[in-house]
Order: C-alpha cells, then structure tokens, then sequence
C-alpha cells in the first residue's frame, strides 16, 4: 500500500477514536457543542422522501395529531411530511444548530406551509412548553446523542409535554438497558427504550417497529434502529 494513504488511515483512524472517546466521557456536552456549531448540510431537507419518513409519518398519523413537537428536527423536513397530511395542525420544530432553524424558515416559507414553527432549542430544556402541550412529540436520530448523564431527564420532560404519543426513530438495544450502551465503532447510543419508558408514569404500552435495510441502507439503522412508539395512557 502506497504511503501517503496509509498514514491518511490512521490519521482518521485516531481521529475517530479520539470523537468517540470524547463523546463517551463527556456525555452530551459532546455532541451538544458539536451539532450547535455544523455547519447545515442540505441533505437533511432533500432526504424529505427517505423511506424511513414514511414509516415515521405512519405511525405518527395513528393519532391524527393537532399539535406535534419535533424535538431535533434540523431544517424540518419530519415537519414538512406532517404538515402536508395534517395542515390544519399545529407543528413546532427545535434544533440546537441556528443555521439548520434559520434554513428551514426560508424553505417553509417559500413552499408556502404555514402551520410550521421553528426556534433554536434543547432536548433537555423543554421548559418554555406546558404540561401536556403536544399530542405527539418527536425524535429522528436524536436520543443517539444524548448520553447517561443526560437521558433520564429528556425522557421525563418529554412524557411531561405529550399527551397521547412519544414517537422516536432511535438505536434500540434491548440488552443495554434504560440508560444505553455506547457503540464505540459508531460514537453513538443504544439503549432499551422499553426499559427506559415503562417505569414511567402515565405510559400505557411501548411498540417497536424494526428498520429494515430496505427502509434504511445503512449496516447500523438496520441492525439498531426502530420506531420506538410510547403510548400514553389518556390517548
């Protein structure tokens, strides 16, 4: 193998392990300021037809929602699947990255779709919405960056402001537990989201819908991912 590529490799190599060991020990701050500061990629509106949406919009519509948050929704392209079944609803959509919130404005509004509402947003700060607000809340590769120090008090706060439905497109591990376990190879977390959400008051059931690789081609989306759906008990 010629030199230069070599060292290339395990430049990236160390690279790597150096994100993921990070990622590991610092918990969420991590990938908090790694996502606040990345710079868009416009992939996220143009994938608004990945097939995995369409199984997302399915289950979601199960509750023929009013309200919907997605928490983690880029430039929101999620919101834009919802907004088009459901246009007389009302959709919000927070992001940590300002320029993925700022894009997605301008995209909304020169397609026209009013019923969506943007801001620059947390996943673990949720407090600016009222108890029970939203009929269904959202995830879509989200909670794969929130770590053990993190993840008790999203989960909370998102029972706290649903009311029929918490609809999550994760990395579900059933042998990891509620607090998850850390793909090193991958940087990102698994975790039993039935183990997480069960023991939560007001949840009535837990269903998982598998990702296949025919939804998703990716080794790790068809291996891990699935559509967590947490039903709540007064939906």
């Amino acid at each position: 193998m010629p030199k230069a590529p070599l060292i290339r490799r395990i430049r990236n190599k160390s690279r790597d392990v150096r994100h993921n060991l990070s990622a590991r020990l610092r918990g969420t701050e991590h990938y908090e300021k790694e996502w606040s500061a990345k710079e868009y990629d416009r992939f996220y509106w143009e994938s608004v037809n990945h097939p995995h949406r369409d199984l997302l919009l399915s289950r979601v519509s199960e509750y023929s929602p009013a309200s919907v948050l997605e928490i983690g929704c880029s430039s929101g392209p999620n919101l834009l699947r919802i907004a088009r079944a459901f246009p007389s609803a009302k959709l919000r959509g927070i992001d940590i990255n300002r320029q993925s919130i700022d894009i997605g404005k301008k995209m909304f509004a020169e397609t026209g779709i009013g019923n969506v509402e943007l801001d620059v947003g947390k996943a673990d700060d949720l407090g600016a919405f009222g108890d029970r607000s939203f009929d269904v809340v959202l995830t879509d590769a989200v909670l794969i960056y929130i770590g053990k120090d993190k993840i008790d008090a999203v989960a909370k706060e998102m029972m706290r402001i649903a009311r029929k439905a918490i609809i999550m497109v994760e990395y579900h591990d059933p042998g990891a537990g509620g607090e998850g376990s850390f793909i090193m190879k991958k940087g990102y977390w698994a975790r039993d989201y039935s183990a997480l959400f069960k023991p939560l008051n007001g949840v009535a059931d837990v269903k998982l819908t598998k990702i296949t690789r025919e939804i998703w081609d990716d080794d790790y989306w068809s291996s891990y991912g699935h559509v967590v759906e947490v039903r709540l008990k007064d939906a």
